[in-house]
C-alpha cells in the first residue's frame, strides 16, 4: 500500500503553536503571520488528517479529543527534532578525531591514557576504532591510523613510532618447571599461539634454529589472551617487545626465558592522508603517542 501523504512540517508547527497557546491570534504573533493565515493552515491540516482538531466557539478555541491526542504526539516529535538539530549544530563546532588502531595498542596505550590528549584539546571529539584490518584512510572518516608495517601507498604519510620484536615469555613458575626453556629446549612445554598472527613463532624459530615439538599447543584470539594464558602457568607464548615490558612491570612473575634471542618483527607507524600534512593536531598527537610509548613500553623493569 502506498504511504498516505503526510502533512507538511510547516502545518504541524503551526498546529503545535496554536494548540499550546489555544489562540490563533497569539499563535499568529509568535509565528509572525496573520490570524487568518493560522486559521487557514489549521483548516488545511484538518482536511489532510480528516479530523477536527479544534472546537471554534466565538473568539475562543479548544482542542477536541483527537486534537489533544495529536498534540501530544506532535509535541514529542518536534521536541526530538529540536534536540537532534541542536546536537548536530553542536557537533559541527567540534572536530572529530578518529583513531584506527590494533586492539593491543588500543588496550595497552590509548584507552588508559587518551584523557591526557583530550585535556589538551577539550573541543575535540575523539573516537577510537580498534580493528586488526587496515582501514581505507582515503575513503573513511578515520583521521589517523596506527599500523604494523608500512604500506606502498604514495597518498599516505607514514611516521615510524616503534620497532617490534619477538621473544618467548612465560612465568617464573613455568620456567622453574621447565628449566630447559632457558636453553631453548621446549620439551614438554605447551606453545601458546595467536590466531591472527601465524608468523610470530615460525619467524623466531627460523632465526634461532629452535623448532620445538608443537603438538601440544593452545590457540587464542588476542595478545592479551595469550598473556593471561601465560599467567595461568599453562604454557609459553611468543612475546612482543616492547609491549611485553609493560606486562612485566605489572606482574613480576612474567619473565623472558631467552631474552638474548630476539627477532625483528616489523615496526609500528602513525599513518594519515597526505591531505593532513601540516595539521597541528595530528603533529601533537604523534608527539603525544610517541611519549606514551616511551613511558609505557620502556625496558626498565622496576
Amino acid at each position: 500500500m502506498p504511504t498516505p501523504h503526510l502533512p507538511s512540517l510547516n502545518l504541524i508547527r503551526v498546529f503545535e503553536v496554536a494548540a499550546r497557546r489555544l489562540s490563533f491570534k497569539d499563535a499568529a504573533n509568535e509565528l509572525f503571520v496573520s490570524p487568518p493565515a493560522v486559521s487557514h493552515q489549521i483548516k488545511a491540516l484538518e482536511e489532510n488528517l480528516g479530523v477536527t482538531l479544534f472546537q471554534r466557539e466565538n473568539r475562543k478555541i479548544s482542542l477536541t479529543a483527537e486534537g489533544k491526542r495529536y498534540y501530544l504526539h506532535v509535541k514529542r516529535g518536534l521536541d526530538l527534532i529540536d534536540t537532534a538539530t541542536l546536537a548536530v549544530r553542536k557537533e559541527q563546532k567540534k572536530r572529530r578525531f578518529v583513531i584506527n588502531t590494533l586492539p593491543n595498542i588500543a588496550t595497552l596505550l590509548l584507552f588508559p591514557n587518551i584523557h591526557e590528549f583530550q585535556t589538551k584539546y577539550p573541543d575535540l571529539t575523539i573516537q577510537i576504532d580498534s580493528d586488526i584490518s587496515r582501514v581505507d584512510l582515503e575513503n573513511s572518516e578515520t583521521t589517523v591510523a596506527i599500523r604494523h608495517e608500512c604500506g606502498n601507498e604514495p597518498e599516505l604519510t607514514y611516521h615510524p613510532l616503534v620497532e617490534i620484536s619477538l621473544t618467548p615469555i612465560c612465568t617464573r613458575h613455568y620456567l622453574a618447571e621447565y628449566p630447559g626453556l632457558a636453553e631453548g629446549d621446549f620439551t614438554g612445554c605447551r606453545i601458546i599461539k595467536i590466531a591472527n598472527d601465524s608468523y610470530q613463532w615460525p619467524r623466531w624459530q627460523t632465526q634461532w634454529g629452535l623448532l620445538p615439538d608443537i603438538a601440544n599447543e593452545l590457540v587464542v584470539s588476542t595478545v592479551q589472551a595469550s598473556i593471561e594464558a601465560v599467567k595461568s602457568n599453562i604454557g609459553v607464548a611468543m612475546g612482543y617487545l616492547p609491549t611485553s615490558y609493560q606486562f612485566m612491570r605489572s606482574d613480576d612473575e612474567l619473565v623472558l626465558p631467552m631474552s638474548e634471542k630476539v627477532t625483528r618483527h616489523g615496526e609500528c607507524f602513525l599513518t594519515y592522508s597526505n591531505n593532513y600534512r601540516g595539521d597541528g593536531v595530528i603533529q601533537d598527537f604523534q608527539q603525544w603517542v610517541s611519549g606514551i610509548i616511551a613511558k609505557e613500553w620502556s625496558d626498565k623493569i622496576i
